[in-house]
């Protein structure tokens, strides 16, 4: 037990003690210490009703006091007389208190500005419908710029509480060339309904010949029919590209609106993968040079889920759509791992989400993160519908090419993003 100045001076703390010899004529100290207790007691005899107890107990507490720092264990009264009169051990409890409630004070702070947050992104979300002008399909009839359509004997009307953000990964490596064109490698649109908190990912394959804008000399040079991946390299690499492509794609989903894009290069794979502690799937395909085998469960760490999500055989016409499923895969079960995990860690999304920062170009301010993030916490949902757009892959005069087939790709966007309403 660690003691007081006073105490190791021979003084447990009790001040009545010092007091009271200050009260007594040095005269009468001087006699209590030659005769004894009994003189004393004949001379003053108020002091020695009073004070002998008190000294007594002293006594009892500077031998208690000794005795434990000797290493002497003590009775329990005098640990208890000990603890009762240390200033230090009688803060302690106001110390816990007001730290108690500073941290109070925090919590709620916090909690003020996540919902202020939320509700900021909130608003910025509002109307983002409003002005759509949706294209429509072969046999698709619409008199209101695509807000309701009739389709094979059906109405549909456009579900107007709907926010897509578009997902590029693109293959963008550190030690490559400042000059080097970065491609779109992965494209996934997000369609996420604010009411309800369901999600459905459109998986669109990297080699789509659509419509991408073309550029030249720093200018619009019209419309080319090419690889979807392409258009990124059009722009600057950074937010240009990512516009360029955020086009592209609303243009292949019959101008749909895409309100928001976030690009992450293949360098964010490992930090995101790693920050929910891995990814446990069974691998649809071998990859060489790793311990990924087919048909093995497997918990990607690190380096294997890069490997996993960038792999392909160059030399197979449909490698880009075979590992265009194995990152469907990954994304489903990365979404069911981080889903689950949220529901204890309501943070967990925006760790998630500065993680990544660093790896990412986006449009999304944190307030619309927050309100989307808490849309989905609040949607209650476990997992991600994931939809690959189909069609055909040939071969090209030099590079692969995959035709979408445009019924189906309609028919994903009544689908997705809108109500049967008969």
């Amino acid at each position: 037990m660690t003691t007081s100045p006073t105490e190791r001076n021979g003084w447990s703390g009790d001040g009545a003690l010092t007091d009271m010899a200050a009260s007594v004529p040095k005269a009468a100290r001087k006699t209590s210490r030659l005769a004894g207790p009994a003189s004393t007691a004949e001379q003053w005899p108020e002091f020695e009703a009073v004070a002998q107890p008190q000294l007594q107990g002293a006594a009892v507490r500077r031998l208690a006091g000794r005795r434990s720092n000797n290493g002497v264990g003590s009775s329990n009264s005098s640990s208890s007389a000990n603890i009762g009169n240390n200033p230090s051990k009688r803060r302690w409890p106001r110390v816990v208190l007001i730290v108690a409630a500073a941290l109070v004070v925090v919590a709620l702070l916090l909690v003020a500005f996540a919902a202020c947050s939320i509700s900021r992104g909130e608003s910025s979300f509002e109307g983002l419908m409003a002005n759509a002008v949706i294209e429509t399909g072969a046999n698709a009839v619409s008199y209101d710029e695509g807000k309701t359509v009739y389709y094979n004997g059906h109405t549909y009307v456009l579900n107007e509480d709907m926010v897509s953000v578009l997902v590029i990964g693109i293959d963008r490596k550190e030690s490559a060339a400042e000059d080097k064109p970065v491609q779109a490698d992965a494209v996934i649109v997000v369609a996420l309904d604010k009411k309800t908190g369901q999600a459905t990912a459109i998986s669109i394959p990297r080699d789509s010949m659509v419509e991408i804008g073309r550029y030249a000399d720093g200018g619009y040079a019209g419309v080319e029919t090419a690889q979807l991946c392409l258009s990124y390299g059009y722009g600057d690499g950074y937010e240009t590209s990512c516009e360029y492509t955020t086009t592209a794609v609303s243009r292949t989903l019959y101008n749909m609106p895409i309100n928001y894009y976030f690009t992450m290069d293949q360098a964010g794979i490992g930090p995101m993968n790693d920050a929910i502690g891995g990814v446990t799937l069974t691998p649809l395909q071998t990859i060489p040079k790793t311990q990924i085998v087919e048909g093995q469960e497997t918990t990607l760490l690190g380096t294997d889920a890069y490997n996993y999500l960038r792999w392909r055989d160059k030399t197979v016409l449909t490698s880009s759509l075979d590992r265009q499923d194995r990152q469907i895969q990954y994304v489903k079960a990365f979404a069911k791992k981080t889903l689950g995990a949220a529901k204890s860690d309501p943070g967990l999304a925006l760790s998630l989400y500065n993680q990544v920062s660093s790896y990412s170009i986006t449009n999304m301010g944190m307030d619309e993160f927050s309100y989307l993030a808490s849309v989905v916490m609040g949607g209650n949902i476990t997992g991600l519908d994931v939809i690959s757009l189909p069609g055909e892959m040939v071969q090209g005069e030099k590079y692969a090419e995959f035709y979408l087939d445009k019924t189906a790709v309609y028919e994903t966007i009544l689908d997705v993003y809108y109500t049967q309403v008969d």
